[in-house]
């Protein structure tokens, strides 16, 4: 799978929709329980590019591409099924997507025309969006993360940017950090272990795979070589490790099973 969602709920692993080996758009889910896969209640629809995350021990699937079409739909986990919550205010795929406390922050993204610079928040109490501070640099094919108590995306495209830029709930405003060592799009993130760690992405400006990690620890950035250079994957935590799962191993769709972990 390329393209695909990924998130923890639960102590399982779920890898979400995204794009087969042929380039086919899927409602494909798949769930890791430690010991090998199995497959996962289906999406109702099929999905490209969609973002996935865990709050308050649910899982979400938000945005993406239908078909070629921009999705709004946002859909929750709900034993064996999904259910579908209240859509987003702004269709978008290739979005970033925050779980922090009891909210969903949808960031970035493309609605099939243009970037979208609205930063939307979901409220998981009331189940209402509402628009926040616009993205400063609206791009899409992020990296979303959490970085001390902020909702952060770094990368994207297009152009691609080295960019990390962090949501302040609390002062209600974005703020900037220090830029990735390279540009790069289509690239996981995540916060483990008193770190952030950016894996993979893609240079579309050089056309070529970006086969680094860059971790983020001490206000500064160090870079190590990627076991299997991959874009178009989402990390999640699972047991102290980042997780990358599937995700295209050349420029365009080349979907690849491999799962690899981080620590």
């Amino acid at each position: 799978m390329q393209e695909s969602a990924a998130a923890v709920a639960g102590g399982l692993l779920y890898v979400i929709g995204g794009y087969d080996s042929a380039g086919r758009s899927t409602s494909s889910v798949y769930v890791y329980d430690r010991v090998r896969w199995s497959s996962g209640p289906r999406l109702p629809v099929v999905l490209d590019h969609p973002a996935a995350a865990s709050v308050a021990g649910d899982l979400y699937v938000v945005g993406g591409f239908s078909n070629g079409t921009t999705s709004g739909h946002v859909f929750r986990l709900t034993g064996d099924h999904w259910d579908e919550v209240t859509g987003l205010r702004h269709a978008r795929g290739a979005l970033g997507l925050v779980g922090l406390g009891d909210k969903l922050y949808a960031i970035g993204g493309n609605d099939g025309n243009k970037q979208v610079a609205a930063t939307e928040v979901f409220d998981t109490a009331t189940r209402v969006w509402q628009d926040v501070a616009p993205l400063p640099t609206p791009r899409n094919h992020v990296a979303a993360f959490v970085y001390r108590g902020m909702a952060c995306v770094a990368g994207g495209r297009t152009p691609n940017v080295a960019s990390v830029d962090c949501y302040d709930p609390g002062a209600a405003a974005w703020q900037t950090e220090p830029s990735l060592p390279m540009a790069t799009s289509g690239a996981g993130a995540v916060a483990v272990n008193d770190q952030v760690v950016v894996a993979g992405g893609e240079n579309t400006d050089s056309n070529t795979i970006v086969g680094q990690i860059v971790r983020f620890q001490g206000g500064a950035w160090r870079t190590e070589a990627m076991l299997h250079p991959r874009h178009g994957i989402q990390l999640a935590v699972l047991d102290g490790r980042a997780w990358a799962c599937g995700g295209g191993v050349n420029v365009g769709v080349s979907a690849v099973s491999m799962c690899t972990s981080i620590g």
